[in-house]
């Protein structure tokens, strides 16, 4: 494996799930990489650098590569603005030839009730360049 993309929120559960695979790239000699997209709504253009949310989105990406030092990774990070997080994730997943893309959700339904999830997870699963592993937040 040589690279891993995370989709990355900024949640208490994003952070845990970040801090165990920095321990998996590190065993794995795997380039980490972290994406926060940022959806935006059509009254911007899409590429707006002062898109509402992208300061806070960078800040959450500073923090999450803190967390990855603090672990002994070296994580890029990229904030991708896009108008569907979904194919944001995806086109995100290409660009970077990704080899695996880690997501993480909480549980809406029961996982066997709509096994693919909704929305991002949905699209995500559905679309994907590659294996996907997505993290459910215990119940």
């Amino acid at each position: 494996m040589r690279t891993i993309l995370m989709a990355y929120r900024g949640s208490e559960h994003d952070k845990r799930v970040l801090r165990w695979l920095c321990r998996f790239a590190k065993h794995t000699r795997s380039n980490l990489r972290l994406v926060y997209v940022l959806a935006v709504a059509y009254t911007h253009e899409v590429d707006d650098p002062d898109a509402p949310g992208a300061k806070e989105a960078e800040q959450m990406l500073l923090e999450a590569e803190h967390i990855a030092q603090e672990e002994g990774v070296v994580a890029a990070a990229d904030l991708v603005q896009a108008r569907e997080v979904g194919q944001g994730l995806v086109s995100e997943a290409e660009e970077v030839e990704a080899d695996l893309l880690v997501l993480t959700d909480h549980r809406k339904l029961l996982p066997m009730e709509n096994p693919l999830g909704v929305g991002v997870v949905a699209y995500v699963m559905r679309h994907a360049p590659c294996p996907v592993w997505l993290c459910y937040e215990p119940l």
